[in-house]
């Protein structure tokens, strides 16, 4: 949705280690659910993978995106919309291996079609959109502290599984991490986000052992430096994420026109996404 944002598609990732963080307590489940009661671990496992360790999941997400100059208000710049596979497996230490990889495209504020060209209003330079096409990999240790695996382009990264909260029969995890890249080679600008993600299920799902899909759903905020494709020639300023979405099924509960639209870019990537 995997998404991100790290304008999301460019943090692919390092690993790290960082001091363990606690989660927070987790209700004792009671005789009606699983055999086992979910750690907050396993509860954000079940929550944003497959219901099965080592599964397939799928999140379709869509939202604006803000940029903002430093002495004026926030301007919704343009929408974005995507698909997102995810896979998370368990090992042998406790920890999580997490993989995602997503497709999505820039849209029109107005229109929400999609983007081949836009113009920028703060320098009024027509651009061509990169749209989404995000690859991610990371570590989670069992106490929930995220590392991602490859440094090649990132120089500090800090990331939590954490924010555990329930009530009623209604359960919330974060996942949130900041991250700084390397100077750019060519430009010497060097990027930053912090990127915020909720998930929101029911407890009763997230505990029932023998369903093969675990429903949930998905709040996503970040705020991080202009994209170098942005072309804002120094200026200072942030561009802001504001996405929202669930899990799905598969490709066929995703928007006809966005599955249509990422089969002629990337032909097979909604049969076999390579994670």
């Amino acid at each position: 949705m995997n998404s991100l944002r790290f304008t999301k598609e460019s943090m692919t990732t390092t690993r790290r280690s960082f001091a363990a963080m606690s989660l927070g307590s987790v209700i004792i489940a009671t005789t009606a659910r699983a055999a086992e009661p979910a750690s907050p671990l396993r509860t954000y496992a079940r929550m944003r993978g497959a219901a099965k360790d080592g599964g397939l999941a799928l999140w379709w997400y869509t939202g604006n995106v803000w940029g903002k100059p430093p002495d004026d208000i926030a301007r919704l710049l343009f929408r974005v919309e995507g698909l997102t596979f995810q896979r998370m497996t368990f090992m042998a230490e406790g920890g999580l291996e997490q993989r995602m990889t997503g497709r999505g495209w820039y849209a029109d504020a107005a229109t929400g079609q999609p983007l081949e060209t836009w113009t920028n209003p703060f320098t009024s330079e027509v651009l061509t959109a990169p749209h989404i096409r995000s690859l991610t990999r990371q570590a989670i240790s069992p106490q929930g502290v995220m590392a991602l695996e490859d440094p090649s382009r990132v120089d500090k990264f800090e990331g939590t599984i954490g924010g555990h909260a329930e009530n009623g029969d209604t359960v919330w995890m974060t996942e949130n991490f900041m991250a700084k890249t390397k100077p750019d080679a060519a430009t010497g600008a060097v990027g930053t986000t912090s990127s915020l993600s909720t998930f929101t299920a029911k407890r009763a799902d997230v505990d029932n052992a023998g369903a093969d899909f675990v429903p949930c759903y998905l709040n996503y905020q970040s705020l991080g430096a202009w994209p170098g494709w942005l072309k804002m020639g120094g200026n200072a300023g942030t561009l802001s994420w504001q996405t929202y979405g669930r899990k799905v099924r598969g490709p066929g509960e995703g928007p006809a026109a966005l599955r249509a639209w990422i089969e002629k870019r990337y032909p097979g990537f909604l049969k076999e996404p390579g994670i």
